[in-house]
């Protein structure tokens, strides 16, 4: 489950917790405890603050994951862990 939230995350775009929570049949708890986890272990990392809708002032640029009080982006390892899982 770790390896398809990473897979949709690095499809890009914004996400919100309730849209992952949703693709993957989840509640937002546990969705929220896999973040941490995927961060835990340098996949993720939580950048900035909440998100505030004002993507032209984003740090992220675009391929990040909007939860309660947390903005999220892939890190290079996760980038490399992803494109590893399409081929």
């Amino acid at each position: 489950m770790l390896e398809k939230l990473l897979q949709i995350v690095a499809e890009g775009g914004i996400c919100s917790y309730q849209d992952l929570a949703g693709r993957l049949s989840i509640p937002q708890p546990l969705l929220a405890t896999m973040m941490e986890e995927l961060a835990r272990l340098g996949y993720l990392q939580a950048v900035g603050g909440a998100c505030g809708g004002h993507c032209t002032n984003c740090p992220v640029g675009g391929c990040s994951v909007v939860g309660p009080g947390r903005l999220w982006t892939l890190t290079a390892k996760g980038v490399q862990a992803a494109a590893r899982r399409t081929r």
